[in-house]
């Protein structure tokens, strides 16, 4: 690099079938930029894997080259580790032109590609590329517009991916581990680290939106509905999107707005790293690296989304399919229902486990006669009080068939004392009501003991088909289950932080007036949802 750190990589040639020896010839260069088990070159090639929508060899065999390089302060590589810091990013800008300028049998044509970490870089390097640069075309998977929220906390509580960071050292290397464990103390003592200040800021994809659509290099996100991603992929859709036709980044989608193909995002049913199609990557770069007709470059509905219930695809523009919701209110005996209630109304619920006496409040609607769709991103305008200085409540949206059985569509959660919204960024339904809130995090405001606050929390997106029969439930808790918490990824508020501790305990009430209205807002499709 410009600075004198070797960074180490491997890179798989196209071979001859008739002598078994590296093809002549020039080809176009997949590059990914890979912090996992880079120790050796085994390593290296099995940490793509999950960085690699497959195997590497895979492209190799269709014309690629697959150049694959040990991010700076992991395995092999010289350096010091900054995740997603400036020097890596120019580090990205500085292995791009080496792959298009001095690799040996680079035809000059770039494609990005890997997914997670792989995934995330990408952005960073494409915000710093210029118009015309030899990138083509990139894949970031696995990866969203967003590393703090989401991924890390959710509705500001650390998720089950702090136990990622606590063990970084087993997955990249041992000054890694270091630096993982450095951020996984200060989130925990509620340092800087714990709110959206300048390093998570400075780690947000979506805030370069438009320096990406600068670039002008066709991307292709991928994700899945229980990736950590799930929203900050089509998130990135949407301002990649918007940048593109010069509309403000960060304006909610409308049904039927202009779109580009240049831009496109498939998202799946599985989890982080999961279902990725190579087939579907290989196309991708086909298109937009060798000029091949594979129709995605003439595709009008370039968003791809799984629907829960049917298991179909659906092929749109915006992820946010309705424009009016409907509000679903919480109301005395359990009941979820579209009428406003008429009487003063109240549930209390603890901060205990969920198991535990007054750990849990539910809500359920009747059943639909014909069914329900929803389609697009799902909030719950709540409120609430406590007896302390402090709340938390997790919000779940079930599928309940008619035996009973219930199925998980979606959830989210918040810390009252993170509530405030930067109202630029939250999208609004036509009647002014909240539907996906985006939270500033950026420190705390603690409550009033008994008095009512309203809540906004945000559910991430979904596509979901009821079946006819079958009914809504919505779930409040205050804790995760234990066992839930013990992934190395996640989207579920598990790990409270030290402040947090001191903070929460007491307990809560959920109203459900005329004058303290608590809904669940749903987007449910035309001509869908009647019970």
């Amino acid at each position: 690099m410009s600075d004198g750190t070797a960074l180490i990589g491997d890179v798989i040639y196209p071979t001859d079938p008739a002598t078994g020896q590296r093809a002549t010839g020039k080809f176009p260069v997949l590059l990914s930029q890979n912090p996992y088990a880079c120790d050796t070159t085994e390593g290296n090639l099995r940490g793509l894997g999950q960085g690699a929508m497959g195997d590497p060899a895979y492209f190799a065999e269709h014309g690629y080259i697959y150049a694959s390089v040990c991010v700076r302060g992991t395995g092999r590589s010289g350096g010091t580790f900054d995740m997603f810091g400036p020097r890596e990013r120019r580090d990205g800008v500085e292995l791009v032109t080496w792959a298009a300028n001095r690799l040996a049998g680079s035809n000059g044509t770039i494609g990005l590609t890997g997914c997670s970490y792989l995934g995330t870089n990408q952005l960073f390097t494409a915000s710093l590329l210029p118009r015309g640069s030899a990138v083509k075309a990139m894949l970031p998977a696995c990866t969203g517009a967003e590393t703090y929220r989401e991924a890390m906390i959710s509705g500001g509580m650390p998720t089950q991916t702090r136990n990622y960071f606590a063990h970084l050292g087993a997955r990249m290397g041992p000054r890694a581990g270091v630096y993982g464990a450095d951020i996984a103390a200060n989130v925990q003592r509620g340092g800087d680290k714990a709110y959206a200040g300048p390093w998570a800021n400075a780690r947000t994809p979506g805030n370069l939106a438009a320096a990406i659509v600068r670039a002008d290099i066709p991307t292709l996100l991928w994700s899945g509905n229980l990736d950590i991603f799930a929203q900050g992929s089509q998130e990135m859709y949407t301002y990649l999107q918007n940048a593109y036709f010069h509309r403000p980044a960060y304006a909610s989608p409308t049904p039927g707005q202009r779109n580009t193909p240049r831009y496109q995002a498939f998202v799946g049913p599985g989890g982080h790293g999961e279902g990725l199609d190579r087939t579907v990557a290989l196309d991708w770069f086909d298109t937009w690296l060798k000029g091949k007709h594979t129709g995605l470059r003439s595709t009008k509905t370039p968003l791809h989304r799984y629907e829960q219930g049917t298991g179909d695809w659906v092929h749109t523009t915006a992820f946010q399919q309705v424009r009016t919701y409907t509000p679903y209110y919480l109301g005395r005996d359990g009941i979820l229902g579209t009428a406003r209630p008429r009487s003063t109304g109240a549930d209390r619920i603890a901060y205990v486990e969920p198991s535990a006496a007054n750990g849990r409040l539910t809500y359920t609607t009747k059943p639909f006669r014909e069914g329900a769709k929803l389609a697009g991103p799902i909030s719950a305008t709540l409120s609430a009080s406590s007896t302390g200085t402090n709340l938390t409540l997790i919000a779940r949206l079930d599928d309940i068939a008619p035996d009973g059985t219930a199925t998980k569509i979606t959830s989210g959660s918040l810390v009252a004392s993170l509530r405030a919204l930067d109202k630029k960024r939250s999208w609004r339904d036509t009647n002014g009501v909240v539907i996906r809130p985006y939270g500033t995090f950026t420190s705390d405001q603690y409550l009033r003991p008994g008095q009512l606050y309203p809540l906004t929390i945000g559910l991430s997106p979904r596509v979901a088909r009821l079946a006819p029969g079958h009914a809504l439930r919505l779930t409040l808790t205050t804790q995760m289950l234990r066992a839930d918490c013990l992934t190395a990824l996640g989207v579920d508020p598990c790990y409270p932080t030290d402040p947090q501790q001191r903070s929460l305990p007491g307990i809560y009430t959920v109203h459900h007036s005329s004058m303290a209205l608590s809904a669940v807002n749903l987007p449910l499709v035309g001509g869908w949802g009647r019970e």
